[in-house]
């Protein structure tokens, strides 16, 4: 996954996560973002996610998502009448890639929560939970972690590992 993809493919997951996080059933609760999110896709807010960064890092986002969405990897929902993104709904594989490459820093369970929890992201959810079920996933055992200071212990770390 091309840098610049992955930089707004984690900065998805995010929103994702964050969403699956809030009780949209509660009374009294709603906003744009809320409805949006439920409703429309994932709220592209590149000027956001790169407040701290500048004005070059919010357009590298926005070309990665016209990018990403030429591959496949996305499906971007614009303003009438313009050519400015409003809400990005990721693809299967884009979630699944961005997974991977965030390894244990993406938490499968929030994210698949958070899709579900939306109109456009229930079949996504039950398409990564899926995935997740086949995939194996990489235990690492406290008696396996080889500190950095000590470059012999890897070899009794291979006797170990099983073939």
């Amino acid at each position: 996954m091309h840098p610049k993809h992955f930089q707004l493919a984690s900065r998805l997951l995010a929103e994702i996560e964050v969403f699956a996080e809030i009780d949209v059933s509660a009374v009294g609760i709603s906003s744009s973002w809320l409805d949006g999110m439920r409703n429309r896709g994932i709220p592209f807010t590149p000027e956001y996610w790169s407040a701290t960064q500048g004005p070059s890092r919010k357009m590298q986002l926005v070309r990665a998502a016209r990018d990403m969405e030429r591959q496949g990897l996305l499906r971007r929902l614009t303003e009438p009448h313009r050519d400015r993104t409003t809400y990005v709904i990721p693809s299967i594989t884009l979630l699944r890639q961005a997974i991977e490459k965030l390894s244990v820093q993406a938490d499968i369970d929030a994210i698949c929560l958070g899709l579900r929890k939306t109109h456009w992201g229930a079949e996504l959810a039950v398409q990564l939970e899926q995935w997740a079920a086949i995939v194996p996933q990489v235990a690492i055992r406290p008696e396996e972690v080889v500190p950095h200071s000590h470059p012999e212990s890897k070899a009794s770390m291979n006797d170990h590992c099983p073939n």
